[in-house]
């Protein structure tokens, strides 16, 4: 089992601010934007519950904040304390996963191992002016994994967000319009949704 309080008292905070911009479409402006103050606990563990079981967990949380603001982070204009009550980017509140791994002979062929794992992670604002948010995310992936005794080959099952997550890499919003051709919305790229997948791995060297 471990575990880790942190605390961070962060003093002119580097930013990179992503601005919707007509002419470029998103413009980059690295600032110290803003005081700040971090802090969290994370706890994480393995515990064996048979011969052949094993349970992986994890929590996470974190308390961010801002203590004063000197950049107009939501583009109103002013700096202000509506600058000061948003919320920091890429810091979500709570994460937590639950998995298990149960290992078992095949045998005179060799053993295998099957796995679950379950993981959240909060809704969590992505751009400094929190108009781009990533979406609370609840994933599931499982395996099989079966190794011969001659240490060379694997053959595995494996099924990746398996309850078919929306799940974004990124939101940045983009102007109304880029010149004289109209645009809006965001960028978001979108990460695989439920996968399903074989793979055969060789080991040249043992």
């Amino acid at each position: 089992l471990n575990a880790a309080l942190f605390y961070s008292d962060i003093a002119d905070m580097q930013r990179e601010v992503n601005l919707a911009d007509p002419t470029s479409g998103v413009v980059q402006i690295i600032d110290n934007t803003a005081d700040a103050t971090i802090w969290g606990l994370e706890v994480d563990g393995t515990f064996r519950l048979g011969d052949n079981l094993l349970m992986l967990a994890s929590v996470g949380y974190i308390d961010a904040s801002y203590d004063s603001v000197k950049f107009d982070l939501n583009g109103d204009g002013m700096v202000d304390g509506k600058d000061k009550d948003l919320d920091l980017p890429r810091a979500p509140e709570w994460t937590y996963s639950l998995g298990f791994n149960y290992d078992f002979e095949v045998g005179s062929w060799g053993f295998a191992t099957a796995r679950i794992n379950y993981a959240y992670r909060d809704e969590v604002a992505y751009t400094d002016n929190n108009l781009g948010y990533i979406l609370e995310q609840d994933i599931l992936d499982a395996g099989l994994d079966f190794y011969a005794n001659s240490g060379r080959w694997v053959f595995s099952l494996y099924g990746r967000n398996l309850l078919d997550e929306v799940k974004h890499g990124g939101d940045t919003q983009l102007p109304s319009a880029l010149g004289p051709i109209p645009l809006g919305g965001t960028f978001s790229p979108l990460a695989k949704g439920q996968v399903y997948g074989a793979e055969i791995t060789y080991n040249f060297v043992r």
